[in-house]
């Protein structure tokens, strides 16, 4: 009997697995093929296209759509101050991918669309006949207003804050036009529901490859290292590092001189550069790595200084899985419904953050039980294998599995989610 069609929409190509949402997709992909025969169909930039795409397509049958390179600071601005749509809206709305959408739709038998991110939404027929479930790595709008309060330099905050108004109008017209939306936490389910009440959600949280990220006792901790790591083209990722640098970092080398900040990721900023290039800084680059894995199993611990964004980060997922000690801000660990003090350390403020490194300095015992309870907590709540159960319980909701012959539609699907125990609802 064939399995049943999934197409499922990217804005990225998600191979390699070097950011959040690649690995995301590329790690789900891998687990749902087992059950589905899946088509992605994705975006890419030049840049994209000098990887080996052959570890992805082992998994999936990879359609890909050219996508011009990111647009420059000046030119972003002018297409924030020309239309009502969010920039990202414009940018991953092309008349090439809904042809390529449209042309798959008309070949084949489809049994379910799956979206990441809204702004992909609108590539999409006007009422597809096929259920669709729509997955948000984060609620850009929320992310877009918390970074509007703190960007820099000051004066980009207002731009920022118009993306973030225009995307509280797009985003929950994009939920409500879903079949069902996909959150990555119960805190992403919430806003969910109060912005757009009675839209169905299902659980799609983010997860780690516990069998790869592992601690390894052959390998000694730095007692005077940290690491983070991120994608720095992300807003709230340089401006985590700059926060950390600036207002962290003098209040730990005051008493720790050698204690050092290790920045891992590619596109660092001009800023952060200045910062490698100061050896009085205390902070060291290393732009992007084939593995991250020395890295979390040898620093003494993980930092995330973040002060915007939102969604939940698979950085403090693989540190934890490497049972790397980890201190956040609250909206860093967002959404991992982690204990405080007993699986990693919240402090919001710059003192508070960097007593708690000292602290773990001064005490690595404490610091080594928090990696080991860590560890443990993130093997029972986020390994892959929980989050891709999760969506394939909702794919056959979506589906009609009870009959294989029967495809359902969207109002049909909707109903069967509606019913009663079958899904999260909002008031």
């Amino acid at each position: 009997m064939p399995k049943p069609h999934v197409l499922m929409l990217t804005p990225y190509v998600p191979y390699p697995p070097t950011s959040g949402g690649r690995s995301r997709t590329y790690n789900l992909i891998q687990h749902l093929s087992a059950h589905y025969t899946i088509t992605l169909v994705c975006f890419a930039r030049p840049e994209e296209m000098v990887f080996d795409l052959t570890p992805l397509e082992a998994w999936c049958e990879l359609v890909i759509v050219p996508r011009a390179p990111s647009p420059s600071t000046l030119r972003a601005a002018l297409l924030s101050l020309t239309s009502l749509k969010p920039v990202t809206v414009r940018l991953y709305h092309t008349p090439a991918m809904e042809a390529t959408i449209a042309r798959l739709l008309a070949e084949r038998e489809i049994d379910l669309i799956h979206v990441e991110s809204f702004y992909m939404l609108p590539n999409l027929p006007v009422q597809p006949e096929v259920p669709v479930l729509l997955s948000e790595p984060a609620i850009e709008y929320v992310a877009w207003g918390r970074h509007a309060r703190v960007a820099q330099p000051w004066y980009a905050r207002p731009g920022v804050a118009l993306e973030a108004l225009k995307m509280r109008l797009w985003e929950p017209r994009a939920w409500s036009e879903a079949t069902v939306v996909g959150t990555m936490s119960g805190v992403d389910t919430a806003v969910i529901h109060r912005a757009t009440p009675g839209v169905l959600t299902v659980p799609a949280p983010n997860g780690v490859d516990v069998q790869y990220f592992t601690p390894d006792n052959a390998i000694p901790r730095e007692p005077l290292m940290a690491v983070y790591l991120g994608d720095y083209k992300y807003f709230p990722n340089a401006d985590a590092v700059l926060y950390f640098a600036q207002e962290i970092l003098p209040r730990v080398r005051r008493r720790q001189p050698e204690f050092q900040f290790t920045v891992i990721g590619k596109d660092p900023t001009p800023e952060m550069r200045a910062l490698h290039d100061d050896p009085a800084s205390g902070v060291t680059l290393t732009g992007l790595v084939d593995d991250t894995r020395p890295y979390l199993q040898r620093a003494a611990m993980f930092v995330c200084p973040l002060r915007s964004g939102s969604g939940t980060r698979f950085k403090l997922m693989e540190a934890l899985a490497c049972g790397c000690p980890v201190i956040s801000t609250t909206i860093g660990a967002e959404g991992l419904d982690a204990t405080e003090g007993e699986h990693m350390l919240l402090r919001d403020t710059p003192q508070a953050f960097a007593d708690a490194i000292l602290a773990l300095i001064d005490d690595p015992a404490r610091a080594a039980a928090i990696g080991r309870a860590g560890r443990e907590w993130v093997i029972a709540n986020h390994a892959w294998t929980r989050s891709a159960a999760l969506l394939h319980i909702a794919y056959e909701k979506l589906i009609g599995h009870e009959d294989p012959t029967l495809r359902r539609t969207r109002q049909e699907a909707g109903a069967a989610l509606a019913a009663p125990g079958s899904e999260q609802r909002g008031p």
